[in-house]
Parts: structure tokens; sequence; C-alpha cells
């Protein structure tokens, strides 16, 4: 993991090789404060919205080769907030090429201090390199915010908090960005185990033998095909005082190779983002528990790899699952659904009073939203609209799908109680209602397909190239949203 080092400071003092940005919300109105280094020069906005200029390049109180930019935040179809994350991560690739040391934003005391929290994740998130595989290492600016005023305890915490979340979506980007020959089930549990260790989480895994005793039969169908066995990890949170229980259960297949019904070999690039929702739900977990968030969370990551073998499972299989209902295999690349089926009943046991799965489940979502877009769709219209509000106020968007029930005759087998995939029309829909055969209608219970965001590899707003981390500052504010 390599990302910029954020620092907050209450005065300026230019430095050799800085770069300083002017943040102009629009044409006019600056969110800079003055200071007394830049009196000498010519402070004006660029010209057109959402551009940049450099104003200055040269000595600055005798600090050499200092350069001075002025950026507006007034870009189309973007709040000022996402604008500047994206103006931080862009001057962080800028300063490669310009030999920047530090990058400096001038905040002026009269605004706000989520100005800092959204420059904080500009550096944190939108700096994130993975390198963890190039023989040299990317060197990376530190970014420094001044704010000339004192802040409160509860503004210094907010500020603080969000930073350690945005530690956790980095942790998660490292797992997916990790090739496949090293994340696989065995080491991704054995990650989660020394991550959730760090957070503060009790942590429990099972073996092969101890699902096969819980009769997960879709976890051990979907990774019989693999020299790994699958394995089932249980993350848990029980501050005290805690009066409600928020249950996360997140797909974890960490190569999905279709199994039987083989993806093209353009469409397995990105597969190892496959345990996107495992990733999402565990590190958010680890999140919420190290900032603190006071409610009981579980988390529930059933992993294994999708792999052709002899001993992989088939089309026309009949699966009997944990709770009993039998699943006749209509494509083994609609796999996931298997593993969360049984979770999710798992998940049953643990009494939850808001229950939410996350997966890169199906491409029709993808269709249907497009890739900076995850789905929704469940059985609790609270829970939904506060998942896609909270996703809002933390830049990651959700849009709610029907759960169309008629469509369930789609999933109707003549042999089993049940088919794993329907027809390619409305395939969200389909895996979604899959999943509801098997939690009860007076759970609150709420699907995301992350399948577009969670398994992006181009660039998305200040996220650069490679996984984003989707879902993990949603489901923290999601979090303390809940106990409000």
């Amino acid at each position: 993991m390599n990302y910029p080092k954020f620092i907050l400071n209450d005065k300026f003092e230019p430095q050799e090789n800085d770069l300083i940005l002017l943040i102009f919300i629009n044409d006019k109105e600056r969110l800079f404060l003055d200071s007394k280094p830049l009196e000498k020069i010519d402070i004006i906005a660029p010209k057109e919205p959402g551009g940049s200029t450099t104003l200055f390049r040269g000595s600055l109180y005798d600090k050499k080769n200092c350069m001075v930019r002025a950026c507006r935040l007034d870009k189309k179809h973007s709040s000022p907030h996402e604008a500047i994350k994206e103006v931080i991560s862009k001057h962080i690739d800028i300063s490669k090429d310009e030999d920047i040391k530090r990058i400096v934003v001038l905040i002026a005391p009269e605004r706000e201090p989520q100005w800092i929290k959204s420059i904080a994740e500009g550096a944190i998130l939108g700096g994130y390199r993975y390198d963890d595989y190039l023989s040299k290492k990317p060197e990376l600016p530190s970014i420094v915010c001044i704010y000339d005023k004192k802040l409160n305890k509860e503004e210094k915490e907010a500020i603080a908090n969000a930073q350690k979340g945005f530690h956790w979506v980095n942790a998660a980007r490292d797992l997916l960005n990790a090739p496949p020959v090293a994340i696989n089930p065995h080491s991704l549990s054995k990650k989660f185990q020394e991550l959730g260790k760090k957070a503060g989480l009790k942590v429990t895994v099972w073996d092969e033998k101890r699902i096969r005793r819980e009769k997960m039969n879709g976890l051990l169908a979907v990774g019989s095909g693999s020299n790994y066995p699958p394995r089932l990890v249980i993350g848990e949170y029980r501050p005290k005082g805690a009066k409600k229980h928020l249950v996360l259960v997140g797909k974890g297949v960490t190569f999905d190779t279709g199994g039987y019904c083989l993806k093209p070999s353009e469409a397995q690039i990105g597969m190892k983002f496959d345990m996107a929702g495992a990733a999402a739900c565990f590190c958010a977990a680890c999140a919420i528990c190290e900032i603190g968030i006071p409610i009981r969370v579980t988390v529930i990551a059933p992993l294994c790899e999708n792999a052709i073998s002899s001993t992989a499972y088939k089309t026309t299989d009949i699966i009997v699952m944990r709770n009993g209902k039998s699943v006749e295999v209509d494509n083994t690349d609609a796999e996931g659904r298997l593993i969360l089926a049984d979770a999710l009943d798992l998940a049953l046991e643990k009494d939850p009073d808001w229950l939410i799965d996350m997966a890169t489940l199906t491409g029709a979502c993808v269709v249907a939203l497009g890739d900076d877009i995850a789905g929704l769709m469940g059985q609790d219209d609270d829970l939904i609209s506060s998942i896609k509000s909270s996703g809002e106020g933390v830049g990651e968007l959700f849009w709610e799908l029907p759960l169309h029930m008629p469509y369930t005759e789609k999933l109707k087998s003549d042999i089993a109680d049940t088919k794993n995939a329907g027809k390619r029309w409305g395939g969200a829909i389909t895996g979604a209602l899959f999943l509801k055969r098997f939690v009860p209608d007076d759970v609150a219970w709420v699907h995301a397909d992350i399948a577009g965001p969670g398994v992006k590899e181009e660039p998305l707003g200040h996220l650069g190239k490679g996984s984003k981390g989707f879902g993990i500052k949603t489901l923290i504010e999601l979090a303390r949203r809940l106990i409000d």
C-alpha cells in the first residue's frame, strides 16, 4: 500500500519544490485564504469551468522550484467536493514530472472542515498506488492542507475517523489488486484474520470440514474444482451498549473462470475482483470497529475459487443448500448467488436487525446502470433509502432496481426447488430473486450488486486504475446513520 501522507497545518511556510494549489469554487469565489508569500503573484481564476492554470514558477520566499497553480471546481456534472478530490489526484500525477515534494492546499478559515476531509480523501484514495510488484516504488508527494482555524474536538475526531476509513478502503484495494497467484481462499482468509486482529474484530475461519458439517453445499460446489478448498470467515464486533445488529455478507470468489460455462478470455480480465463484496464488507467492519461506531456488526465472507477440473461442479447438477432447498445448476458462471445463499442462511441465525449482502453478482446490472453505479434490490424500503443516501453522501452511487416477484418464474425448475439462473433479460433482478428465496419476508434485507464499480479497472473520479474499494465508505456512513 502506497499513498501520500496527509498533513494538516495552521500556518503556511513555503518549502523548496512546493506545488501550491489555489482553489476557486467558480470564476469569482475563492476557497483559499490570502497569504503573504503569495502577495506578489497575480492570482486570477482559470477562464474555463473546471480548468486549471499555472500562475507562477520560480523562487518563493527564497525557496526554489516552487509552482503555484489555480484551479476551478465548477466542473460540469460534479459537486465541488468531488471535484476537489479529482484536483488533488490529478496534481499528484503532475508532481511526478515536476520533482514536487509537497502539494499545499490553502483553505480559508471561514470554510467548513468538510473541505479538509475532501482534500484528505483526494490524497489518500486519489494518490493510492499498488506497487507491490514494482522493482522501483514511486515516490509520492505529501499533501499539506493549511487551515488557519482552531478545530474543536468533534471536528478533529471527524477528520481523524475519515482518514481511518480511507485507510481501510486502501486495505481492500491492496487485496483486490493482488494477482490471483497471491490471493486464494486460504491466503485471503489469513489476510482477513490479520486485518481483523489489527482492527479489533473477533475473527473465526471455517475450513472445508466445518463447511461440510454446516451443509453449506453451495459454497462447497462452487469451490470443488480448485486446488484450494473453500473457507468461510466470520468477523464480529460487539461494542458495549450496542442495541442494534448489522450483518454484512460479502461474495468472496477469489477468481472466477466461469467454471464449465467458461468465460471468454477477455471477460476473465478483472475476475480477481470477484471478491470485491467480501473485501468491502470485511474492511468496512474493520473500519467501523476501529472508529468505534456503537453498533454491533457481524461480517460473513464465503471464500472460494471457481475453477475447472475433473472435480468441478457442472451444469444440471443439483445442490441441496444449507436451508434444505434444492438448486438445479443452470449456469456454473452464476456461482456467486450459490455461496451467498448458504451465507445468508447462516446470517439469519445471527438475529440481524439489518441484513445486507454485497456482491459483484451480474453483468446484467452493469448493462442496466453502467460501471459507475451499483444496484440495490431488497425488501426494506427504509434500508434501501439509507444505503442510497449514505452512498450519495460519500460519493458512491447506488440505484434501486425492482425486486419484481413475477420474474421468479424464470427460475422455475422441473426437478429442483429452483434453478440458479434464468434467461438473459432481467438478470440482475433474477439474481436477487434467487437470493430472496433464502431470506424470509420479515427480514430487513437488501442486496447490493456492485458488479460495475466493484470490478471497474479504469479510473473512476479521483480513483485511479485498478480496484476502487467501492462500498466501504457507504457502509461506514450507513452504520453511523443506523444508530441515530
